[in-house]
């Protein structure tokens, strides 16, 4: 199932609440950095394998969907990175 079949069955399933979906970072597989001349670009990818899941009054749950891109800005890579090797 891809994500928009997740939130499809999510909302059906729990049709009067507010179920939320969000890709943090235990949802990332990989990193795609894209390089022109050796610099960062503006824009890069987020491949994430699952996506969180809440809904009010239950545990969090994580749920295995296709692969999805997400695109995010040189910013938010950097602070990624950092975050990782600076441990």
């Amino acid at each position: 199932m891809n994500f928009y079949e997740a939130q499809d069955f999510f909302k059906k399933l729990y049709p009067d609440v507010l179920v939320s979906f969000e890709f943090d970072e235990k949802c990332h597989r990989f990193y795609e950095f894209v390089m022109t001349d050796g610099l960062p670009n503006d824009m890069h990818h987020i491949e994430c394998h699952k996506v969180k899941v809440t809904i009010p009054g239950m545990p969090i749950q994580y749920v295995p969907i296709q692969p999805h891109r997400l695109t995010c800005d040189w910013n938010y890579m950097n602070g990624l990175i950092s975050s990782k090797t600076d441990k």
